[in-house]
């Protein structure tokens, strides 16, 4: 039987975070800077700070990330509101395997070029 308990419902590991985000708000008019207090592949939780106007859809940027996530609110409770990312983020694993392979292969180059240098 729970208790009095908050219940843990998520399936997926939350990070606690301290990053800077923007809230860029649809129509490219208007933004606010937010707190991103916790982010997982699928959603974040916000602090907004005391604003209240936050739409129910529009784009999170966090420069930290590099990226801008296309969200959805799904809960508020001032000044935070939690958000669902509409494409959920694979954590950045298929990016560090493509930025390996990349350096990979200009490792292999800088080999090739340097191995032509000595055999003239």
């Amino acid at each position: 039987m729970p208790t009095n308990a908050a219940i843990e419902r998520r399936t997926i590991q939350r990070s606690r975070t301290f990053w800077k985000g923007t809230i860029l708000f649809p129509g490219g008019l208007r933004s606010t800077e937010c707190t991103v207090r916790n982010f997982t592949q699928r959603g974040a939780r916000l602090d907004c700070g005391g604003v209240g106007d936050v739409p129910d859809h529009f784009q999170l940027k966090i420069p930290q990330k590099g990226e801008t996530f296309e969200c959805s609110v799904t809960w508020r409770r001032p000044p935070e509101i939690g958000v669902a990312f509409l494409v959920a983020k694979d954590l950045g694993t298929d990016s560090l395997a493509e930025k390996l392979k990349t350096l990979e292969m200009q490792n292999r180059k800088l080999m090739q070029r340097l191995n032509a240098r000595d055999s003239d």
